[in-house]
């Protein structure tokens, strides 16, 4: 029998994967809530840039919710269920487009609109510290 443990991060972690009550500590992986390889090494990406950018800019700087890793940041520390479980990355987990499109097309437009918010985002990280 496969036993899952993870913590619930809903109340426990902010969007950069931080304890909101002992901020000294994050956590990555599977343990975060998150479901699968890919998306348990994403989020150790994501705490290690947090890090670093609050080391040198005193702040955080979580990535955007239209893109794969800031929706799935966004998903396991906002669910409002009483029974949090972890996820894998899917695109069920986006803001939704406001306008309906085939599924193909829509796919493709959440990839662009990723990409997008993905390139402000990295401009914006890079006014705040260089190594961003």
């Amino acid at each position: 029998m496969h036993r899952n443990t993870f913590i619930n991060a809903p109340q426990l972690l902010n969007r950069c994967f931080q304890h909101q009550k002992e901020p000294r500590l994050f956590f990555a992986g599977q343990i975060s809530g998150v479901e699968g390889y890919l998306e348990s090494a994403a989020s150790g990406l994501i705490v290690g840039i947090q890090i670093v950018l609050q080391q040198q800019t005193e702040s955080f700087f979580p990535f955007p919710e239209t893109c794969a890793l800031g929706a799935l940041s966004t998903h396991i520390t906002n669910t409002h269920s009483k029974n949090f479980q972890p996820m894998n990355i899917n695109f069920g987990l986006f803001p939704p487009l406001g306008k309906k499109m085939k599924k193909a097309a829509r796919k493709a437009a959440y990839g662009e609109r990723a990409l997008a918010d993905l390139d402000t985002w990295l401009q914006e990280c890079q006014k705040r510290s260089p190594d961003c």
